[in-house]
């Protein structure tokens, strides 16, 4: 596929049939990492998760059987080595006005291979004025990548303060003020 056809015909501000817009790397290296357990992975996608703030921990279900994981970033990182949930994203934020520029930029970096694993950008289907873009490392982790791709994002211009974000955290339920747990787990 042309990139400039792909990039010129998708523009963030302007589309409104689909919530994301995606930008994949094709140069990455995957994760050969710890094995996924697949009954976990699976009660977490599956949103098979309470919250109980009252005793300050995360109830799963997997297999009719509850795991209990404390409100604490080791039990979570824990958790996600043995379920296989390690990918984590860097979030930019920008209004429409800009995102367009900003979306190309960051896509072009992605596919040339010079950021992470893949990005996307939230659309104007959702129908805010604040954009979103997720850039993601293959291992939140991997501390060597998860810091290569935010100097790349600063050469980029990008030099504001970011969050980075585990994906287990969303599916977690972890947000702004949702548990004790930041969303943010690196912030730089």
């Amino acid at each position: 596929m042309c990139v400039d056809c792909y990039l010129g015909s998708n523009r963030p501000s302007q589309v409104q049939d689909r919530p994301w817009l995606f930008s994949s790397s094709f140069k990455w290296r995957k994760f050969n990492g710890e094995s996924r357990n697949s009954d976990l992975a699976s009660a977490i996608f599956s949103d098979q998760i309470r919250i109980d703030k009252e005793k300050k921990r995360f109830i799963l279900t997997v297999d009719s059987e509850e795991l209990f994981v404390p409100f604490n970033v080791d039990a979570v990182d824990e958790l996600a080595v043995k379920s296989g949930i390690r990918v984590g994203k860097w979030l930019v934020y920008r209004v429409r006005s800009e995102i367009d520029v900003v979306w190309e930029i960051i896509a072009r970096a992605t596919i040339d291979g010079d950021l992470g694993t893949s990005a996307k950008v939230s659309t104007n289907r959702q129908g805010n004025d604040r954009h979103v873009i997720c850039v993601y490392t293959a291992d939140y982790l991997d501390l060597d990548d998860v810091n290569r791709v935010r100097e790349k994002l600063d050469a980029l211009g990008f030099t504001e303060r970011l969050c980075y974000k585990p994906d287990i955290y969303t599916y977690l339920g972890i947000y702004y003020r949702s548990t004790p747990l930041s969303a943010c787990r690196y912030r730089r």
